[in-house]
């Protein structure tokens, strides 16, 4: 009986051994194994392009830029989809292939609507990581002036002084009655808010241009839309 029990509790103490032994094993591969080679990660890349201002409805100056690994490795030849939102935001490409260094690259336009605006990049069949976000602020011509004065003139003939101007998209501009009656009313397409009935100095009236066009106006005391009093304004 002894004996017997001698064996049983050795046998006890050997398969515990070898239980522990086992655990041990797996948990150290756990611990020192590393990435799994096989992974896909995507991430962005310096310099990413991430957190730019810009003008409204205008490409950023740099480049949006993710890097895609495979394990440590650049994967060459994942698809990689570039999207923002906002009204007329753009990537170029919004589809795109990374090259033997693993990035992609994608040229963004800011969405018309000035503010903090965001874009992704997906890369196709999954990746940890993915997708990669980008941030950047729409501020209105930065680096110039956010605004611009229009007069309205009677002295020596009735006209807009000046009559023709190119602004920024996100510009302001103000229609100032120097003298006489006059109004802002605009033609064709596309439209802005007008100045309503005609009225005399002084006066002034603003409006904002958030999106692209070239937009027409006239004074309906003194022009048509054709002739007389009118004026021109580009937005781009």
């Amino acid at each position: 009986m002894v004996t017997t029990s001698h064996n049983i509790g050795t046998m006890a103490i050997l398969l515990t051994a070898a239980a522990l032994t086992a655990c041990g094993s797996n948990n150290g591969g756990d611990l020192g194994g590393g990435p799994d080679p096989a992974a896909l990660s995507a991430s962005r890349s310096e310099p990413s392009g991430d957190r730019q201002s810009g003008a409204p409805g205008q490409d950023l100056a740099n480049p949006l830029r993710i890097v895609v690994l495979r394990g440590a490795t650049p994967e060459a030849g994942a698809v990689v989809t570039w999207s923002a939102s906002g009204t007329g935001a753009l990537l170029t490409p919004s589809v795109d292939t990374t090259g033997a260094d693993g990035i992609s690259t994608s040229v963004w336009r800011l969405g018309t609507d000035p503010g903090t605006q965001s874009s992704q990049a997906v890369v196709a069949g999954g990746a940890e990581g993915s997708p990669v976000r980008f941030t950047a602020t729409a501020s209105a011509n930065p680096g110039g002036p956010s605004s611009i004065e229009i007069q309205l003139r009677s002295d020596g003939g009735n006209r807009f002084e000046p009559a023709n101007v190119t602004i920024a998209v996100g510009t302001t501009v103000t229609w100032t009655w120097i003298g006489g009656i006059h109004d802002v009313t605009p033609s064709g397409n596309p439209v802005f808010t007008g100045s309503g009935s005609p009225v005399s100095a002084p006066h002034s009236f603003s409006q904002t241009f958030s999106t692209p066009g070239t937009y027409l106006y006239f004074c309906t005391v003194h022009g048509t839309p054709t002739s007389g009093m009118r004026g021109t304004i580009v937005v781009q």
